[in-house]
Parts: structure tokens; C-alpha cells; sequence
């Protein structure tokens, strides 16, 4: 149950509230605050990194050599126009993984291509089913109009 009330200070009728992408106040000194000694605190993880300090070379490699984002996967998989093309194209790629070409995590991705193929399948043989009752349907009603009676 509401009781209507509003929470926190109203806004004056007519006022949009902070512009959109503006920063805080607490935000603002931060970053001037970094600004200031952004260089020191670099060398300081330079230095570390030189030195042997892990967890600066692990920040120091994230910033030069970030880690890899998917790249296309190359496989030739059969055409998905049925069931039993989609049950292909799935061979075909456990095969891949069984040779070693493909890693669990593409193969999860080429799954999920496949599973969307065999929704867009089975979408579109129920929309030929539809149409095809539809259209007897309509016949029927067409012969039942015209005969005489």
C-alpha cells in the first residue's frame, strides 16, 4: 500500500534534476586529487613492476597486453535448414572439439547459434502449419458458402 508521499526533498515543478553525466562532488575531488599525483603513483608501479612485485606487473600487463576478446571462430559448419541439419551442424563441431580446434567456450557459443536456428526452424514450420490449416479452413467455409442449400 502506498501512502503517496515523496521520497526525499521535492524538486521544484519545472526542474530536471542533475544534467545527465555530470559528476558528484566527492567524484570531482577524487580525480583532481589522482591528477595531482597520477605520475608519482605510475612510477611507483613501474618501479614495483621492475622490482618483482607481482601484482604490479599483473596491473602493468592488464594496461599494455589487455586479455584477448573473442575473435571469430573458424569452422565450417553445415547449413541449418532442419532438424537434422542442425543435428549435422552439431557433429560437426564436437568433432572440432575433439580434435582439439575448438575450446568448450566457443563450442558453447556455437550452441547457442545452433539453438536459435532450430527456434527460428520450428517458428516457421508452426507458421506453415498455421497457414496451411487456415487456408482449409477457408475452403471449407468457401463450400459450405456456395453449395446450394
Amino acid at each position: 500500500m502506498t501512502t503517496g508521499r515523496v521520497r526525499g526533498r521535492p524538486f521544484q515543478p519545472g526542474n530536471p534534476g542533475r544534467p545527465p553525466g555530470s559528476k558528484n562532488k566527492v567524484t570531482v575531488a577524487l580525480e583532481q586529487l589522482a591528477e595531482r599525483q597520477a605520475e608519482q603513483v605510475l612510477q611507483r608501479v613501474i618501479e614495483g613492476a621492475l622490482s618483482g612485485d607481482g601484482s604490479c606487473q599483473k596491473l602493468m600487463l592488464d594496461r599494455v597486453w589487455p586479455p584477448r576478446k573473442a575473435q571469430p571462430i573458424n569452422v565450417t559448419i553445415p547449413p541449418i535448414k532442419s532438424s537434422d541439419g542442425a543435428l549435422a551442424a552439431i557433429a560437426a563441431i564436437c568433432r572440432e572439439l575433439g580434435e582439439g580446434r575448438l575450446t568448450p567456450d566457443e563450442i558453447t557459443a556455437l550452441s547457442s547459434v545452433i539453438g536459435r536456428s532450430i527456434q527460428v526452424i520450428e517458428i516457421q514450420d508452426l507458421e506453415r502449419r498455421i497457414k496451411a490449416l487456415e487456408d482449409a479452413r477457408d475452403q471449407r467455409d468457401e463450400k459450405k458458402n456456395s453449395s446450394p442449400s
